[in-house]
């Protein structure tokens, strides 16, 4: 029996998709990505989540009808304990507390000034921990690099170490030849041991700090045009300001307790045979504000507001320098790499030119050897200086407040 062409294309095509949607089901996850996983795994995040939570209570608070919670009190006077007459009164009241004038308006900013602070303050922690997910991600590329030359070194190393024995076997070269391969041997798989610890410490860091388990795709970030505007943490200390201002506002308008409106219905009656009688009683109660209640409460506000704005000219400045200091960084880090690569391009060079004479027997071990070395280290500072500059590029975008 033969299989209808539709059905095979449509088998084929139900395959192909299913593999795709595979594929990237087990892709790596992007740099955001990264950094929406570290978010989620990080303490900040509850932080900022509290910090929320702390806002909608003030904006809560400024939008209640009272100044404070009402409360309710119940009272009875009775003269069962002398005479017993039956004389009795009882008594139940509603105190309300009222705003001061201007104290709502001044809740209110305050209110919107907090939710602002908490906004702020989360974008702010977002931004540091894209700087430690930054630093963890490159210095996880640096130290795999370091593994994998070490690698290649050992494998060179044991190359070189059998032919030397083939040659020394026959007759070509004496045993110290041998024996100095034998030493780089040992000497490259301390390298690889070496390399290799590091690499699972740097990826330890990592899966810590984000639960990944290697390189996020396209870690490589391109260079922002401009800095973020507002940077999130100038725009932190321009809420921290903002709220302590509304704080001492707030410290301003509320220069006593709050007056209280009472509302009662007394009930009395004489004796027992005497009908009852009731009567509704209303009362306002305005407390008195004095020095010895305002007066700290007007310079801790004032503190803090000093403090905000000490704080913000000091973030402008810091701001300002690492900015400078990460073009600074770049800059050193590009023309680092382009050495980098002019002298690993020569050293490839000389170690195939140097190569061909010692299999000729025209250069010694020891030469080909040092040659062999410089090659080496010249590739592995090609490879650190290629993450460098990657790592510098994230560090400027890090510093100009740019998420990834």
């Amino acid at each position: 029996m033969t299989s209808h062409p539709l059905g095979s294309r449509l088998r084929h095509c139900i395959s192909l998709t299913l593999l795709l949607a595979g594929a990237t089901a087990w892709a790596e996850p992007t740099l955001r990505e990264a950094l929406d996983k570290a978010w989620e795994r990080a303490v900040q995040a509850r932080v900022a989540q509290a910090r929320t939570g702390e806002a909608d209570a003030s904006r809560a608070a400024a939008d209640s009808w009272f100044a404070e919670p009402p409360s309710i009190g119940l009272s009875e006077k009775s003269d069962r304990f002398n005479n017993n007459r039956g004389g009795r009164e009882r008594e139940i009241e509603l105190a309300l507390p009222l705003w001061l004038p201007g104290q709502r308006a001044a809740r209110e900013a305050f209110a919107r000034s907090d939710a602002q602070d908490a906004q702020a303050a989360q974008t702010a922690a977002r931004l540091a921990l894209a700087g430690e997910l930054r630093a963890s991600i490159w210095n996880l590329a640096a130290a795999k690099a370091e593994s994998e030359i070490a690698s290649e070194r050992l494998s060179t190393a044991e190359k070189l170490e059998a032919d030397v024995l083939r040659r020394q076997k026959a007759g070509d070269l004496a045993r110290t030849d041998l024996l100095l391969t034998q030493e780089e041997t040992l000497a490259a798989k301390g390298s690889v041991a070496q390399a290799q610890t590091h690499e699972r410490q740097a990826l330890g860091r990592l899966r810590v700090l984000a639960g990944l388990d290697g390189m996020p795709s396209a870690a490589d970030e391109a260079v922002a045009a401009a800095a973020a505007d507002p940077h999130p943490r100038l725009a932190l200390a321009q809420a921290a300001v903002e709220r302590a201002s509304s704080q001492w506002k707030v410290v301003t308008t509320d220069r006593r307790n709050p007056p209280e409106l009472s509302i009662g219905v007394v009930q009395t009656r004489d004796a027992f045979a005497a009908p009852g009688t009731s009567a509704v009683r209303i009362g306002i109660r305005v407390p008195f504000g004095t020095e010895a209640r305002n007066a700290p409460k007007l310079a801790a506000a004032n503190s803090q507001l000093i403090k905000a704005e000490a704080e913000l000219r000091q973030t402008m400045a810091e701001i300002e320098t690492e900015q400078q200091e990460a073009q600074s960084a770049l800059d050193s880090a590009d023309a680092v790499y382009q050495a980098a690569q002019s002298r690993a391009a020569l050293a490839s060079e000389r170690l195939a030119l140097q190569q061909k004479a010692f299999s000729l027997g025209e250069l010694g071990l020891a030469e080909f050897m040092r040659v062999r070395a410089a090659a080496v280290e010249a590739r592995l500072d090609l490879l650190r200086a290629r993450y460098a500059l990657s790592a510098a590029r994230a560090g400027l975008n890090q510093a100009r407040g740019i998420l990834p």
